[in-house]
């Protein structure tokens, strides 16, 4: 488990501003595929099986480490923006 580090923490980003903090780093998933240019070492699966994980924490649980407790995550942008040029309306 320790030879599989997350690097770094889950945000989201455009390919080309975070291309410098991958160089060389292995990628694996549906958006590492999308971009090879940014994540060349890129890997199947495309998309990661809930059993690949449970055997993640299985090899953690037997290594004596604690898994983290669970927090939810929003990983997108949200849909719903205020403009640029937010004009308010009143009504009369």
């Amino acid at each position: 488990a320790a030879s599989r580090p997350r690097l770094p923490e889950p945000a989201v980003d455009r390919p080309a501003d975070i291309a410098g903090q991958v160089a060389g780093l292995p990628a694996v998933g549906a958006g590492a595929l999308l971009y090879p240019d940014t994540f060349p070492k890129a890997h199947e699966p495309e998309h990661v099986s809930a059993a690949a994980l449970a055997r993640l924490a299985a090899e953690r649980l037997a290594a004596g480490e604690e898994l983290p407790a669970p927090r939810p995550m929003y990983l997108r942008r949200p849909d719903a923006q205020v403009p640029k040029n937010y004009k308010v309306v009143t009504p009369k």
